[in-house]
């Protein structure tokens, strides 16, 4: 179980390191929003390694993928509104903020809920 949950820790910082450097352009955030679903796909096989390990999740979690959904929300609203008016960059610029504000959330909620909870 550790293991598996290292891996969804290193993926989050490389989430976080690509939405940091490529997240304010055009293709950078569709490239996001395919990480962030790579993402959560590994946090699905972590709450699946923990049913199969009868662990209990805690109980907060829900705020955990809630942030994560709505990061890849931000981003593919942010590609879609420069999509409709190419001229007008700075939604899609807010958005891409609000990602990556919502990534760095995901990521220290997710470690915190860890380090409480103790898997």
């Amino acid at each position: 179980m550790n293991i598996i949950l290292e891996i969804h820790l290193g993926f989050a910082f490389f989430v976080f390191l690509l939405a940091l450097f490529i997240g304010w352009v055009q293709l950078g955030r569709r490239v996001l929003v395919t990480v962030i679903g790579i993402q959560v796909l590994i946090g699905v096989i972590v709450a699946g390694m923990a049913g199969a390990s009868h662990l209990p999740l805690p109980a907060m979690i829900w705020l955990h993928i809630l942030a994560a959904l709505l990061a890849m929300g931000t981003y593919i609203a942010g590609r879609r509104m420069l999509d409709a008016s190419p001229k007008n960059l700075v939604p899609a610029i807010v958005l891409s903020f609000i990602g990556l504000v919502l990534i760095a959330f995901t990521i220290w909620y997710g470690s915190h809920l860890t380090l409480t909870h103790g898997v």
